[in-house]
């Protein structure tokens, strides 16, 4: 009883800040510089979430050189969100995920949530299927709460536009690759790229009656938890093959036009935003991924890594808030894929960058983050577990007898033993 009083006084202090203007009156429009502005500042980020965006936007000359680039990243992606304002589909770039925080002195994460939703709610044109909320905390203390909504085209605007004094104690920022990305997570991919713990044999055996041919060897994986109103959109439950499948379009469609135009890297790197624009090197890195695998794309619309590594060899699954995407092939396998496929080493790192990438641009998805797993394979390699007893059908990787790890050569030619797990860690608004 006590919490819904507290509700309550939070949802009429809501009410008693808005000015008046809130009952439909025009007001004036805000650009996007000036939404982008209300947001919070990178340092100010940093403090509610550990994540990639310090590697990606450092290491310029000047701290302001780093503040305008954030600035400059967040009204490309208001851009990107209320470009695709007739697409009302539930994959639709128009939903955007944000991060909403609330400082508004004197209240609780729940009470700070219900004032944000209030908000919200007495926005005029502003209705419940333009804006989703999940109610899991994901950042709170005495000072601020955080937490992530999806919502549609210029539904942010609208929202400040009738609620001007929201900017004093309410910010939203759009999200972006890098804010989504757990912090090192290039570090621990790089890590397991150049051979650091890739493949090693962590069980010999199993319980399946094959215990003398087969093995469980350390993979590496992505780890995340599907956005706002991705499963419930519009009030309907979105089967999970459905969603499954659109990750994986958006990651492989057009080949790979869709994550270039979505992306602010390269827009910023390949000099769409003028010869002069300031760009990080981490940034040049991703967007060299993408401008490497789309000029992959054959006349005929083939591509090698959006068709063959990605689409044929990697599962999508969801489970229940969880999408998973997993190799179907082992280490030894991904490599004979390659040398099928007339590619190298270097080409697959390629390909599994851009994917990363992808993933975490799809507007899908709220984080990222590695994480180890295991995997059970046939001692000679094969993931075919059928295969198993079939010793001498095909020529077994070397073993390393100390150390029990299969080896076959450096890891950089080994990436696609991982078995990327991908799943969404959601955050949504308190």
């Amino acid at each position: 009883m006590r919490s819904k009083n507290l509700i309550a006084l939070a949802i009429s202090t809501a009410l008693s800040v808005m000015p008046a203007g809130t009952n439909g009156a025009a007001t004036e429009e805000l650009t996007v510089e000036e939404l982008a502005s209300y947001g919070l500042t990178l340092e100010e980020f940093n403090k509610v979430r550990n994540s990639e965006s310090p590697s990606d936007f450092g290491g310029l000359p000047s701290s302001g050189d780093t503040d305008q680039l954030w600035l400059d990243a967040a009204v490309f992606e208001y851009e990107v969100a209320t470009s695709d304002s007739s697409d009302r589909a539930s994959t639709s770039s128009g939903y955007h995920p944000y991060l909403v925080c609330s400082t508004y002195p004197g209240l609780s994460g729940k009470q700070r949530e219900a004032q944000i939703d209030a908000i919200f709610q007495n926005t005029p044109n502003v209705s419940a299927s333009h804006y989703y909320t999940s109610g899991n905390i994901f950042h709170n203390n005495d000072d601020i709460s955080c937490g992530t909504l999806r919502a549609y085209n210029d539904t942010i605007a609208k929202v400040y536009e009738s609620n001007p004094n929201a900017t004093e104690y309410m910010s939203v920022n759009p999200l972006h690759p890098s804010m989504k990305m757990a912090e090192n997570t290039v570090e621990i991919m790089e890590s397991w790229f150049e051979g650091e713990d890739a493949g090693d044999v962590v069980t010999i055996g199993s319980d399946s009656g094959n215990s003398d041919e087969q093995i469980q060897v350390k993979t590496l994986g992505l780890h995340m938890i599907l956005c706002p109103g991705v499963q419930d959109f519009e009030v309907e439950d979105v089967p999970d093959d459905e969603i499954a499948d659109d990750v994986k379009s958006f990651v492989t469609e057009d080949g790979g036009n869709t994550v270039k135009e979505m992306s602010f890297y390269y827009h910023r790197v390949s000099g769409m935003d003028g010869k002069n624009a300031v760009h990080t090197e981490r940034m040049g890195q991703w967007s060299e991924a993408i401008s490497q695998v789309t000029n992959w794309t054959k006349d005929d619309g083939s591509n090698d890594c959006l068709d063959s590594i990605i689409g044929e060899n990697m599962s999508f699954v969801v489970k229940q808030r969880i999408l998973e995407v997993n190799a179907k092939m082992s280490f030894w396998e991904g490599k004979k894929l390659i040398q099928s496929l007339g590619r190298t080493q270097d080409d697959l790192n390629t390909c599994i960058w851009y994917m990363t990438y992808a993933l975490a641009l799809d507007p899908m998805v709220c984080t990222l983050e590695p994480r180890t797993s295991v995997k059970t394979l046939c001692k000679n390699g094969s993931s075919d577990l059928s295969q198993c007893s079939e010793v001498d059908a095909v020529v077994p990787p070397a073993a390393d007898a100390a150390s029990g790890r299969i080896e076959v050569g450096p890891w950089k030619m080994n990436i696609a033993v991982m078995t990327l797990l991908v799943s969404l860690l959601g955050v949504v608004i308190l």
